[in-house]
């Protein structure tokens, strides 16, 4: 009999290491898709960046030769609404036009608006090659916003609105952004055009060494989760330097206790900057385990970690996406 429960033991033995063996091939492929992922993000996003460099210096062009634009557009399409917004008031299957009034809109202000309608067709030409691209625009210290696809400003926007008060415009000024480069707004917020939570590459435009607008290049949060954690990537989480989750599917935030993941709802205009709630932040969690997971993450900056929700035992790997200062992880199970 003796023989006999050794073959057995020995069985089990195979078995358990079997296990372990499949475990580690898992973890192995997994490291090697979160690395094509990040990889995929990381220059995906550089090029948008680069291309609103190129976008804010083609806008410094039209400043510099105003005269010669600004008398080619047509006039005839753009009114004031009893509220006082000035607006292109019709579809011509190019963008739409904002001007709040926040900044009284006399001619010098109009004149900005028509020396700088040649930037629909750069804004078309990215939308048709940047796939991961939601909008395209350009805002102005004046309060006007011209912006593609075309979208109803009447009822998406209210009169008065300061856009240099936003992080979308804010961050691309000399005091947030010396270096006058293009930059990320990286930590997701409403769009006030309606698109929900996204994310922007920004570029300032100077003329005359003064700040005189930024154009921007957005990509939506829902795209960054369809695109790149596809199904055959789930249990991938992205978050912010800060612990703030940026993209996520359904099952992932569900191990991690966190509220679900929708999208904004618009029952007012967006008036101000709208952030992810605390709700959203892994380090400041009410689960003690997820907190010291995202230290680890975060903070530490490991990249094997074990973790345990809801009973079940969890191997996680993680990776960078340089470009956008992120952390990208995923949930492997035991």
């Amino acid at each position: 009999m003796r023989p006999l429960f050794y073959v057995v033991l020995f069985g089990l033995s195979i078995f358990i290491n079997s296990c372990d063996d499949g475990l580690n091939q898992n973890i192995e492929q997994s490291k090697k898709e979160l690395t094509e992922v990040s990889i995929k993000i990381n220059d995906d996003f550089v090029l948008i960046r680069k291309e609103v460099k190129k976008l804010a210096e083609y806008t410094e062009y039209l400043y510099q030769n105003q005269n010669t634009y600004a008398g080619k557009e047509d006039r005839s399409k753009y009114k004031f609404s009893d509220n006082g917004i000035f607006y292109k008031t019709e579809n011509d299957g190019l963008s739409a036009v904002y001007v709040s009034g926040y900044v009284p809109i006399d001619d010098d202000v109009k004149n900005i608006v028509y020396f700088t309608a040649p930037l629909d067709q750069r804004f078309i030409t990215m939308m048709d090659t940047l796939s991961e691209v939601a909008q395209v625009y350009y805002n102005d210290k004046n309060s006007y916003n011209r912006i593609y696809p075309f979208i109803d400003v009447l009822t998406q926007y209210g009169p008065k609105m300061n856009i240099p008060d936003y992080n979308f415009y804010y961050l691309a000024d000399l005091k947030h952004n010396p270096g006058k480069k293009a930059v990320w707004v990286n930590d997701p917020y409403v769009d006030p055009a309606g698109r929900g939570w996204m994310v922007s590459a920004i570029a300032p435009v100077y003329y005359k060494e003064e700040l005189v607008g930024v154009p921007g290049i957005d990509v939506t949060i829902n795209t960054i989760i369809s695109r790149y954690i596809s199904p055959s990537h789930n249990e991938i989480l992205i978050v912010d330097k800060n612990g703030v989750l940026v993209a996520a599917e359904e099952t992932s935030v569900n191990r991690l206790y966190l509220p679900p993941l929708k999208d904004h709802k618009y029952v007012e205009t967006i008036k101000s900057d709208k952030f992810r709630k605390d709700d959203y932040n892994l380090l400041k969690s009410k689960n003690n385990k997820v907190r010291e997971l995202a230290k680890k993450i975060i903070i530490d900056g490991l990249d094997n970690i074990e973790f345990e929700s809801e009973g079940e035992a969890y191997h996680v790997i993680t990776n960078e996406i340089q470009e956008m200062d992120w952390k990208i992880f995923k949930l492997i199970k035991k």
